[in-house]
């Protein structure tokens, strides 16, 4: 099956380049890392002395608040209470409870006039209530947070169209798993990411792939059409090719 990568209750950027980084002490627990990107800047301030317990925030280049970000183990990513995001023009966007990185309490997000745009309760990571609203406050019909990109007619099709793309690759009786990642732009364009070569996959290859690709459905954020990056994994086995969970 097509691995995608899961996003949840983050602001989008687009692919940055790190520019600086620097580190400041600022007592005897607590270290400060800044970090400046081409259209954002960072703030991870570490809470004690083992860089567990963590704050992260990002900011525009005019030094707005974009997500803030609690964690209890920041190395291995487990958020830990409040998380919230903002609008470009400071006022919040959603907020966010987590109990060891999964969803606990409720989720809510807003218009950024300040109105209830949706309500969600969560236990636990699993959710129990769902409700959405319009501008008025009335409840309209519910429609996920999140979408991820994906291929039209789902994994089975992209299944179908790497193997015509791939015909003419032999592999030997032993399952050969290579994966290379594509970028799925705003309007659907895949663009290849990350790749390596190998014996059976070249740059020749990968870009022939993508020059015929159709578009892809592209990932979207509360309903608004947002980049993705997409890893794909392809099973080599006796001349054909197959995504592997559906091998």
């Amino acid at each position: 099956m097509l691995k995608k990568i899961s996003v949840l209750l983050v602001c989008m950027w687009s692919i940055a380049s790190q520019e600086v980084e620097a580190f400041s002490p600022d007592s005897l627990w607590r270290t400060i890392r800044h970090r400046a990107f081409s259209d954002y800047d960072e703030e991870l301030v570490f809470h004690d002395r083992k860089k567990r317990f963590a704050t992260l925030k990002h900011f525009s280049k005019n030094g707005t608040l974009l997500v803030e970000t609690n964690f209890k183990d920041y190395a291995e990513g487990i958020r830990q209470g409040f998380s919230k995001g903002y609008y470009p023009s400071g006022n919040l966007y959603w907020l966010a409870d987590y109990r060891d990185n999964k969803l606990h309490g409720e989720l809510r997000v807003y218009y950024e006039d300040g109105g209830l745009k949706r309500r969600e309760t969560y236990r636990s990571g699993f959710q129990k209530k769902k409700h959405c609203y319009d501008r008025e406050g009335n409840e309209i019909q519910y429609y996920e947070l999140v979408e991820n990109a994906s291929f039209p007619g789902g994994d089975r099709a992209l299944q179908a169209y790497l193997q015509t793309k791939l015909s003419e690759v032999i592999s030997s009786n032993t399952a050969q798993l290579y994966t290379f990642e594509v970028y799925i732009e705003e309007d659907g364009k895949a663009v290849l990411h990350k790749f390596t070569n190998s014996d059976l996959m070249t740059i020749n290859r990968l870009t022939d792939i993508l020059k015929d690709m159709p578009k892809w459905k592209p990932a979207r954020y509360d309903k608004k059409p947002q980049g993705e990056i997409v890893p794909i994994s392809l099973l080599f086995q006796n001349g054909r090719v197959y995504l592997p969970a559906l091998r």
